[in-house]
């Protein structure tokens, strides 16, 4: 009898401590973001270069979560993963006139991988949704071929991904 309850509690904290650990480390994410997204728009007219050099040195969950915020903060619906990892290439969705968009998030430094873009164009194609690939490094000619061959996808970098911190909605997103 008492294995049996040494064997319930062990299963007791397994289910209810991991979903709670898990939403923790997603809310500290989500606080964050809102802080960085803040800081940015305080500083906005001042240096785009800082910025950048910023963005990829953040954690790339906040990242991730500093996106949905800005979708967010233009008024959109923002659906978020319930984790972070094995998200099989969304990283969340926005509701945009009552479509779904998926979105990917990615922290580069130097040229993104057409690889990647491909990928999330394809997993968009699939589920005949559009999406927007968000990244903070340099797009190369072949992943703006990728794009213009699935015209599924949106790319968000450089200037635009300045200005889609700090812009509303019009000026920014493709409705």
């Amino acid at each position: 009898m008492s294995i049996f309850w040494i064997v319930f509690f062990i299963i007791f904290l397994l289910i209810n401590f991991f979903p709670v650990r898990r939403n923790i480390k997603h809310k500290k994410n989500i606080k964050a973001a809102k802080k960085i997204y803040k800081r940015i728009n305080e500083i906005k007219n001042t240096n785009k270069g800082w910025i950048f050099t910023y963005l990829r040195k953040i954690d790339p969950f906040v990242f991730e979560e500093l996106i949905l915020h800005s979708f967010r903060q233009k008024g959109y619906k923002i659906k978020r993963n319930k984790k972070y990892t094995g998200d099989g290439g969304i990283d969340g969705k926005v509701i945009i006139n009552k479509q779904t968009y998926f979105i990917q998030a990615k922290r580069y430094t130097d040229f993104i991988n057409p690889r990647h873009v491909e990928n999330f164009a394809a997993l968009c194609q699939k589920h005949k949704v559009k999406g927007y690939f968000i990244h903070t490094g340099k797009t190369g000619q072949k992943s703006f071929d990728i794009k213009k061959e699935y015209k599924s996808i949106e790319i968000i970098s450089g200037n635009k991904l300045y200005d889609f911190f700090i812009n509303k909605k019009e000026e920014v997103i493709n409705e």
